[in-house]
């Protein structure tokens, strides 16, 4: 499907599908979004009532790759090991990555060599960098082994209107069965439904103020 980039509010870029009029990130700040609901809300929520100092991450859509290079920046400012594994089945073409010209916005500028190496490195394999284990794989959600868990997922799907799949029942079982107890599933997303869902099958639900734009998100425990 073809896309355009376009420049968010906090002057961070992003990109817009025209086919189904889906954009990968929040008007209101492509950057600013991504801190507040994985690293904020997510991230950094685990680690304040976990008290560990190494965890794992899934992410749901592994899109431009801004939730994974600030999860790493994370990793080296808080001098915690987190090894993280994340999956896209349509990932974006090196063309639309160069287009982006993400590095040029991105915080901690000394570590943005890691946003060339997190697209440029094979699916499929491991990318070990001091403390920080990055890998991705090219497959379905619905398809995924769930023998691997996770202490926390960042679920990065498109919107309810444009992937209604993902954001059913099954695929959110799925998310339950891949996180260890107590472990931290956080997303954009606010629907109703979803968090209906999320409650349905086991998770602690509560719903957060969301980032610029945005009135609410929703973060989900599953019970120890």
């Amino acid at each position: 499907m073809k896309k355009e980039v376009f420049l968010t509010s906090d002057g961070s870029p992003s990109l817009r599908v025209i086919e189904i009029k889906e954009t990968y990130h929040s008007r209101h700040g492509a950057l600013t979004e991504s801190t507040h609901v994985y690293i904020d809300m997510g991230l950094d929520y685990w680690i304040n009532n976990n008290y560990k100092n190494e965890l794992s991450i899934f992410e749901m859509g592994l899109g431009t790759g801004l939730n994974a290079y600030l999860a790493y920046v994370f990793s080296k400012v808080k001098k915690v090991n987190i090894n993280y594994h994340s999956i896209d089945k349509f990932p974006l073409l090196e063309e639309e990555l160069h287009s982006l010209k993400m590095k040029s916005v991105l915080p901690n500028p000394e570590h943005t060599d890691f946003y060339h190496a997190l697209h440029s490195c094979s699916w499929e394999k491991e990318l070990p960098q001091d403390g920080f284990l990055f890998s991705k794989s090219k497959i379905d959600f619905l398809d995924l082994d769930v023998s691997q868990k996770f202490d926390i997922i960042f679920y990065d799907a498109f919107g309810y209107h444009a992937q209604p799949e993902l954001w059913q029942k099954k695929p959110i079982e799925l998310c339950f069965q891949l996180l260890n107890p107590g472990g931290v599933w956080v997303s954009y997303c606010a629907k109703g439904v979803v968090r209906r869902t999320l409650q349905e099958v086991g998770f602690q639900v509560s719903r957060l103020k969301g980032p610029p734009g945005k009135r609410e998100m929703l973060r989900a425990i599953k019970p120890i």
